[in-house]
């Protein structure tokens, strides 16, 4: 302990001053005699009727008023006691949060988030009060959240230990914050070992996983000619403890059901046909014994009125291709494995990629790398090396401003009359268009994939397609889509993600909302443990010892409520 203010120490001379006052000042009583011959007698009774200075120092008040002043000349001097405390933080602590951590590993009946938190409370109980910085993956309200807390106050808590029902990877959360504090540790909370190199200062505390999980990776609705289809795909784990049912429900009812769909170690999938119209919400379901995690047994559609274009597509679309038709606003997909007979009425645009265009479609559609060629674009047995070069004075030539990207040798065609050059030359054609019964066509004459063009990674692809789209068919069509949406996806109308759960909800514009778990893998997280407790028990004490500061804390306020007792205490004995 030391003083913050010594020079004001030296007011303890007061204190055998008072005493010296209280011993020795004279203390006279008014005494009433009723004559002087009286008056002698008191007086005789010692040499000045003063009292000795032994029954002085029995005085109560005496010593309260030494202890006053003593407190208060203390405290003047501002006593303070030394200490040394981390600066924050000492470590950042990620806590896995998402779905899979929910997940019950087999032989044990405790969800997997229980465990690495037990891991974790033997590092952390010793460090009391030192500050952590602590990111939740991910937070309540869907995105990550960073918090300031004690380790004390972390162990105790509940809610950053608790999973959402989310669909999150730790990992890069993790690797971010490792890169963003080198030189504190960041412990990783979560149930499995990562498979790739983490930073040096990254340290886990996985105790593994097992699964025993049964999920429903795909549903999906698609219209063939004059009727509606639904598709279902499921998937289980070795452990699983099957048979598994499928139960389809249409407008909360029960459609149909099919015993034994799943069985354990195995997939399924299969094609049923829709019993009438499309229903406004379609539920399937796998029923069986529990797999630990139920949030993917079931899959909600919801049905979506089509506001704007609905898109047809045949063949095996690329997934670059789908999410390009997709960005441009108020776009509804179908799909269509084989070509079919299509009415119409059935959409307002088709794109087929490696088949040919449905025989009975009239309407506008795009090829892609049509097999046998169609209308004035005829396939030749040869490949080119296509230059990446617009016409300019087509009317798509604006939407390919951008920078050429590259492109492989590709095989050659040959352009007829009646079709139009967009992309290319005429010796080696990209894209070509024409027109059929009044209708536009667009061909993309090489492939959609990585390995032939860096077209789809760039930031014109989904800019040529949404006004490739505008100008192929102007008028938006009627007709809707069944549609499902993952946990933390964004609902129609909403401007940001939200933690939705799983079922059917009312989106922001009152649009009924199926929400699923298909297709996450959250239940199928299996993986190694790890435990880096004996590293990061030496990186904390680095980090403390290293980050320490001297703190003085005070403790006049102590002494001036010991001084303000002791007046009260006078005042009551004085009285």
């Amino acid at each position: 302990m030391e003083f913050l203010a010594p020079w004001s120490l030296l007011g303890l001379g007061l204190v055998p001053a008072i005493f010296l006052w209280g011993l020795w000042a004279p203390r006279g009583q008014r005494v009433v005699v009723g004559s002087l011959l009286l008056w002698r007698r008191v007086v005789g009774t010692g040499p000045t009727g003063r009292p000795s200075p032994r029954l002085r120092l029995r005085n109560p008040l005496l010593w309260m008023d030494a202890a006053a002043i003593l407190l208060v000349v203390v405290a003047c001097a501002r006593p303070a006691i030394h200490r040394s405390v981390p600066e924050e933080p000492v470590a950042t602590v990620v806590i896995d949060r998402s779905a899979g951590m929910l997940t019950e590993t087999p032989g044990r009946d405790d969800a997997r988030f229980h465990r690495p938190r037990a891991m974790l409370a033997e590092l952390l109980r010793p460090l009391g009060d030192a500050p952590l910085r602590v990111v939740e993956v991910p937070g309540d309200a869907g995105v990550d959240v960073s918090a300031r807390m004690t380790a004390a106050e972390l162990l105790a808590a509940v809610a950053p230990w608790q999973p959402v029902l989310a669909a999150r990877d730790v990992w890069p959360v993790a690797v971010s914050e490792a890169a963003a504090h080198r030189d504190t540790p960041v412990l990783v909370a979560t149930a499995m070992a990562p498979t790739m190199p983490v930073p040096s200062n990254v340290y886990v505390f996985a105790p593994g996983a097992e699964t025993a999980n049964a999920a429903i990776v795909r549903a999906a609705t698609r219209i063939e000619g004059d009727r509606w289809w639904l598709l279902v795909a499921a998937r289980a784990a070795a452990g699983a403890r099957g048979p598994y049912a499928l139960g389809v429900y249409a407008n909360d009812a029960n459609d149909f059901e099919v015993p034994a769909f799943l069985a354990p170690g195995g997939t399924a999938e299969r094609v049923f046909p829709m019993k009438g119209p499309p229903a406004p919400s379609v539920a399937v379901e796998l029923a069986g014994p529990n797999d630990g995690f139920l949030w993917d047994n079931r899959a909600f559609l919801a049905w979506e009125p089509a506001r704007g274009l609905r898109v047809l597509l045949v063949g095996q679309a690329d997934e670059a291709l789908r999410r390009a038709l997709a960005a441009r606003d108020e776009t509804s997909l179908f799909e269509m494995a084989a070509p079919a007979e299509v009415k119409p009425d059935d959409a307002d645009l088709v794109v087929a990629t490696g088949v040919p265009i449905p025989d009975a479609w009239k309407g506008p559609a795009v090829l892609v790398m049509p097999p046998a060629g169609a209308g004035p674009v005829t396939p030749l047995d040869s490949e080119a090396q296509a230059e990446w070069k617009v016409v300019g004075a087509h009317p798509l030539a604006e939407a390919l401003y951008l920078e050429p990207p590259r492109i492989g040798g590709v095989r050659r065609y040959r352009l007829e009359a009646g079709a139009e050059l967009v992309l290319g030359t005429p010796d080696a054609p990209l894209a070509a268009t024409w027109a059929a019964g009044g209708q536009k066509r667009l061909a993309i004459l090489f492939p959609l994939d990585t390995k032939t063009s860096d077209w789809t990674r760039g930031a014109g692809f989904p800019v040529f397609w949404r006004r490739a789209l505008d100008w192929l068919a102007p008028q938006a069509g009627r007709g809707g889509r069944h549609a499902t949406y993952l946990p933390l996806e964004t609902p129609p109308g909403s401007s940001r993600p939200v933690a939705a759960r799983p079922g059917f909800g009312i989106s922001p514009d009152g649009r009924r909302t199926g929400v699923s778990f298909i297709g996450t893998d959250a239940g199928f997280e299996s993986g190694p443990g790890r435990d880096d407790s004996p590293r990061a028990l030496a990186a904390l004490r680095v980090a403390t010892s290293g980050r320490k500061r001297e703190e003085a804390r005070e403790i006049w306020p102590w002494l001036a409520g010991a001084v303000l007792a002791l007046v009260l205490a006078r005042a009551w004995v004085g009285r």
